[in-house]
C-alpha cells in the first residue's frame, strides 16, 4: 500500500503541527539547548540561558559602564562582548511586533496608582530574581544539572503561577457579575 501526500494535505499537516504546543516546546527546547551551548563556549556561566533578571542587569549596567565610565559589574559573556546582551531588547521587540501584526497589542487602560503598583511589582520581581537566583530559565538549567533547590523552585513558583491565575480569574469574575 502506498501513501501519497498532496502539496495541501502536507500543507495542512504542517500547518497543524507548528501550531501544536508540543512541537513548539520542543523546537524551543531545542534552540535553547543549542543556545546554551553557545554561550558556554563563548566564555558564559553553565546556568546562563535566558534570563530575563540578568540579562537586564548587564543591559543596564553595560549601557552605564558605556556611557557614563564606571565599572558596574556584568557576567562574563557580556564583559566580552562589544554590547550588552541585547536578549531583552530582542523580547520585547519581538513580542510587540508579533502582537501587532496578529492584532492582540491593546493597552490596558487603568489609573496612575494601578500603573505604579505594576511598576514596582516588576522591579520587586527583577530585585528578587537577582537576590535569590529565582529565574525560571536559569531554575530550569540548574535543574538540568540536578540541583535539588532549583527543583523546589519551580514547583514553588508553579504554585504562585496557579494561585495568581486562580485569584484573577475570580476578580474576572466579580468584575463580570
Amino acid at each position: 500500500m502506498e501513501l501519497r501526500f498532496t502539496r495541501d494535505t502536507i500543507r495542512n499537516i504542517s500547518s497543524v503541527l507548528i501550531r501544536h504546543p508540543a512541537f513548539l516546546g520542543v523546537t524551543i527546547g531545542i534552540l535553547a539547548a543549542f543556545s546554551q551551548a553557545l554561550l558556554i563556549s563563548a566564555g558564559g556561566p553553565e546556568a546562563y540561558g535566558f534570563c530575563v533578571a540578568c540579562h537586564t542587569r548587564d543591559l543596564v549596567n553595560g549601557i552605564t559602564n558605556i556611557v557614563a565610565g564606571t565599572t558596574l559589574a556584568l557576567a562574563p559573556i557580556s564583559k566580552n562582548s562589544l554590547l550588552p546582551v541585547m536578549s531583552v531588547a530582542g523580547v520585547l521587540i519581538g513580542g510587540y511586533i508579533s502582537a501587532t501584526l496578529h492584532r492582540e497589542h491593546r493597552i490596558k487602560k487603568g489609573t496612575r496608582i494601578e500603573y505604579l503598583l505594576y511598576f514596582l511589582a516588576g522591579v520587586a520581581v527583577l530585585n528578587l530574581a537577582m537576590i535569590f537566583g529565582g529565574c525560571p530559565y536559569r531554575a530550569a538549567l540548574r535543574t538540568g544539572y540536578g540541583d535539588l533547590t532549583a527543583i523546589l523552585f519551580i514547583v514553588s513558583m508553579a504554585a504562585g503561577v496557579i494561585l495568581g491565575a486562580y485569584l484573577i480569574l475570580k476578580k474576572a469574575e466579580r468584575e463580570d457579575a
